[in-house]
């Protein structure tokens, strides 16, 4: 069963991880794992984080139980309210967020989560186990105490708005919501959006009242935040392979009992999150086109091609750690 936001917090201020010592033979207490994700229920890492509590409860006999919330405070938010290492003073012990982390402690590292630079799930999976993954990681555990425990797979963000986007002047003008990542905000400001920055509980409500006019997002997103109410079109522009990041306070993962079954649990979920979500993605699409989306399938070439100097530009200045050249030959 999952628990809302303000049950979370409440259950931060429980003791220390720690089993207590048998007395007379009783058995132990069984130790309470909180798991939080930024993300609505339906969405995939939501769906990943409940896979999650039944593998590890299953694994454990019960002796490690673990509590799910959705929609916990924002991608913006949810990270620092992780770092504590007293339990009673963090959000919860492990976070299913997007690339977040990435931003705030690796932001030259921000490349695993540019528009258009990674080419399918696969290839991301190759450069986050390279040296370029390590060092992303190194920085993540040292700057915001977070250990990854791993990826899932979100599907290809697409495009949603009230109106055909088919080539890049489409997008003119056009007020898009994007959450306050300011590389992406750079790329599309260069193909001439109105960025309005928006946290993603808030992503519905702007584009009802028209404070946005399109998004972007995964199509579980689009779902799960039921945005065909307030959209009419879905472009499939498919300019970024889509992720969640796992990760662990590092505390919690220290002090936690039986942390292998923690991560041997985690492993299975994503593997199994990343598998449910390919299988998913057309089905996704069929279900929004019936909910009454109009599917575009817009010039992407030409959107890509229009980006790609602000993508050079990312490159030459904050994500210079590496080359895009690099990053495509792994």
């Amino acid at each position: 069963m999952s628990v809302n936001r303000r049950t979370l917090i409440k259950a931060a201020g429980a003791a220390p991880l720690a089993l207590a010592a048998p007395t007379h033979g009783r058995p132990r207490p069984p130790v309470t794992v909180r798991v939080a994700t930024p993300f609505a229920a339906g969405h995939i890492l939501a769906d990943t984080a409940l896979k999650f509590k039944e593998i590890l409860e299953a694994g454990t006999r019960g002796r490690l139980v673990v509590e799910v919330a959705t929609s916990v405070l924002n991608e913006q938010t949810i990270n620092p309210a992780m770092a504590p290492c007293d339990p009673a003073e963090r959000v919860a012990d492990i976070v299913l967020t997007g690339g977040q982390p990435i931003q705030d402690y690796a932001p030259a590292y921000f490349f695993f989560n540019g528009p258009y630079v990674i080419r399918d799930y696969a290839h991301f999976q190759r450069v986050w186990r390279s040296h370029l993954g390590d060092e992303a990681r190194a920085l993540v555990r040292s700057g915001g105490n977070l250990v990854s425990l791993g990826t899932v797979y979100r599907g290809f963000r697409q495009f949603t708005a009230n109106k055909e986007i088919v080539t890049p002047a489409d997008l003119a003008g056009v007020k898009l919501r994007l959450p306050p990542v300011p590389d992406w905000v750079a790329v599309w400001s260069a193909l001439g959006v109105v960025p309005v920055e928006v946290p993603l509980n808030g992503i519905y409500e702007a584009l009802r009242t028209g404070v946005a006019e399109a998004s972007e997002g995964d199509l579980t997103q689009i779902s799960s935040l039921r945005l065909f109410e307030v959209q009419s079109h879905l472009a499939l522009t498919g300019h970024l392979v889509g992720f969640g990041l796992v990760a662990a306070n590092a505390c919690f993962l220290r002090d936690v009992p039986w942390p292998h079954k923690v991560r041997a649990a985690m492993r299975a979920a994503t593997d199994w999150g990343s598998r449910f979500m390919a299988d998913r993605e057309a089905t996704l699409l069929t279900e929004l086109a019936a909910a009454g989306m109009t599917v575009v399938t817009p010039d992407a070439a030409a959107i890509e091609a229009a980006a790609k100097p602000a993508i050079d530009q990312l490159f030459a200045t904050r994500w210079n750690v590496t080359t895009w050249e690099e990053v495509l030959a792994l």
